[in-house]
């Protein structure tokens, strides 16, 4: 008989993120186990019919139990917290009414209720903590960390990482700050590292194709804790040393946001495409691409991620530009030399960044070296072997 597992998720696995890492995982592992789904969805995808009819088929298909809670976001504080009300009562009816005895808990606030339900019930808990949620409030701007809500974040912080039965972390960078702090010192075993996955199946190697240009390519949104500025800089000196060189940006919701930022810079319109596509259609857009290009805020909460497009780009086969201080990119892409490391935004440093492009994207091997790197780090098979260890362990 299967056993249940209540999976709480932030986010919504009506967007590509959701799509790629959370229900691409539960597909393969419905077959050991009963999923109870609930995630967090905007009002604008759920409006998207066609959608949202793809996304219920696949979890009625994979017999995963999916409950939807419209995401609440008009009242800022209070939106939250109704947020996290309507989760708690409805895990608590799931629990409760299908004997579920292991939640796991994507980001912060739904490893809140499952600490609470905890009080409740007799269950055990795996903490996916998605980076250092409290320090990203204060990374970007909202809290001051000297604030009393950091200080009470960090509290409830050190209370979820002492309680749960499993942590998984991003990065190795991620890990390595979490085994300073003292309550931890004896729970080093109970960490894991299953950095964002890739189906191989969906990413693979495009063919090589001669090109008379250089194709540098962007995928996914513009603001927040990516950088876009440094983008455009990186694809004018490409300009200057390749004339025929193209930008194809791929973004859902800022096109007006991304065309301002480009009348900046005096580019031809023909120079640069801007779309959009849908996670079904990726990979087919992906083959336009030479080299990936993305720029992370490298803050200290930014330790512990993983750029979802980081294993994505190198399943393509695809070599990236990014920047020094976010998760394990660095070490990652330097080590196999798949990557170019811009160490800080200086016109100099993104210069030569540049001038190692054109060696960089012929070299003969960087296709394999590139998804070979994808498959032993990123792989979905190699992240659901991992669930799967980690699920029976808990549930046995």
């Amino acid at each position: 008989m299967k056993k249940s597992i209540l999976y709480i998720s932030w986010d919504g696995i009506l967007e590509p993120l959701g799509q790629s890492q959370v229900l691409s995982y539960l597909k393969h592992l419905s077959s050991n186990f009963n999923f109870y789904l609930i995630s967090f969805e905007k009002k604008k995808d759920i409006s998207s019919k066609k959608n949202f009819n793809e996304i219920l088929s696949i979890c009625e298909s994979s017999h995963i139990k999916w409950y939807k809670i419209n995401y609440s976001q008009k009242l800022f504080f209070l939106s939250s917290i109704l947020n996290i009300l309507k989760c708690f009562f409805l895990s608590f009816y799931l629990v409760f009414r299908y004997k579920i005895k292991l939640i796991y808990s994507r980001s912060y606030p739904p490893a809140i209720i499952s600490e609470i339900l905890k009080k409740f019930f007799k269950i055990k808990s795996i903490f996916d903590m998605r980076g250092f949620w409290f320090d990203e409030k204060v990374d970007s701007g909202l809290w001051k960390k000297k604030s009393l809500s950091y200080r009470i974040g960090k509290k409830i912080e050190i209370l979820l990482l002492k309680n749960s039965n499993i942590i998984i972390s991003l990065s190795e960078s991620g890990k390595k700050e979490l085994e300073k702090m003292n309550i931890l010192r004896n729970k080093k075993s109970l960490i894991y590292v299953i950095r964002t996955c890739t189906d191989l199946k969906k990413f693979n190697k495009q063919s090589i194709l001669k090109k008379p240009s250089i194709t540098l390519g962007y995928i996914g949104t513009v603001r927040g804790w990516y950088l876009f500025d440094p983008v455009l800089k990186v694809f004018k000196y490409l300009k200057k040393k390749q004339p025929n060189s193209k930008l194809r940006i791929l973004n859902i919701n800022d096109h007006d946001y991304i065309k301002t930022m480009i009348n900046k810079y005096n580019f031809n319109n023909e120079d640069i495409y801007i779309g959009e596509s849908k996670f079904a259609n990726i990979q087919k857009e992906m083959n336009k691409i030479d080299i990936g290009v993305f720029f992370i805020k490298p803050t200290f909460s930014k330790k512990a991620s993983c750029a979802t497009k980081l294993g994505e780009f190198l399943a393509s086969g695809i070599p990236i530009i990014t920047n020094d201080g976010v998760g394990d990119h660095s070490e990652i892409l330097t080590n196999s030399k798949t990557g170019i490391i811009i160490k800080d935004f200086h016109e100099l440093n993104i210069k030569k960044s540049v001038d190692l492009i054109e060696n960089l994207i012929n070299d003969p091997n960087l296709q394999n070296r590139c998804h070979n790197v994808s498959k032993n780090l990123f792989s979905l098979e190699k992240g659901v072997l991992s669930y799967l260890k980690i699920y029976n362990a808990l549930l046995k």
